[in-house]
């Protein structure tokens, strides 16, 4: 007899769920994982014509932590050495930052820094992925490239979102989110519709 309190005891009247395919969960996981550095950049990127400061740092803050993760390790092979690298590049922009700020004749550190934020999350995405998801690597290529792509179409989306937000949002929407309103946002009311 099956004791109904256990776990594996079926309940009358529910139905199971189908299991969701492995290979779906994780290329959904690393492409949600990537969206999520990608889009507000992208998006202020088109709506403001500049990403901000937060969105590099964020990306500095995730890459730092993967890196300081991997040096505890101590461990040979722990990242290949362009996994080094790449997590090593927003302290680099920080440092050049720091050294040859914007406002002593340096100008060309804000593309730097746009190139660097959108180039740098589809790589972030990639080796996070390879990290943070278990079932990555046993993922086909083309499941895998499939992330990454899915995190460049996104940001491609966003900056469009960016560029034709007079579209779908107001200038008020910008307001009462506590963002400043890009000059190409339309007038009128929030749209308070979500």
């Amino acid at each position: 007899m099956v004791d109904e309190a256990s776990p594996g005891a079926k309940q009358e009247g529910k139905r199971k769920l189908p299991e969701i395919d492995p290979t779906l969960r994780a290329t959904a996981a690393a492409s949600v994982g990537g969206t999520l550095f990608i889009w507000w950049p992208a998006f202020t990127l088109g709506a403001y014509n500049a990403i901000f400061f937060d969105n590099v740092l964020t990306i500095w803050a995730v890459a730092t932590a993967v890196l300081l993760s991997g040096a505890l390790l101590r461990t040979r092979g722990a990242l290949p050495w362009g996994g080094w690298i790449a997590l090593a590049v927003p302290s680099v922009w920080i440092l050049l930052a720091i050294v040859a700020p914007r406002s002593h004749g340096y100008p060309y550190l804000h593309y730097f820094e746009a190139l660097f934020t959108l180039a740098g999350a589809p790589m972030l995405t990639w080796l996070l992925s390879r990290i943070l998801v278990p079932d990555y690597a046993v993922l086909p290529i083309r499941q895998r490239l499939g992330a990454v792509a899915v995190t460049l179409i996104i940001g491609v989306l966003a900056f469009m979102l960016g560029k034709f937000n007079h579209l779908f949002l107001t200038c008020a929407d910008f307001d009462v989110s506590g963002n400043n309103s890009p000059g190409s946002c339309a007038s009128g009311p929030a749209f308070n519709r979500w």
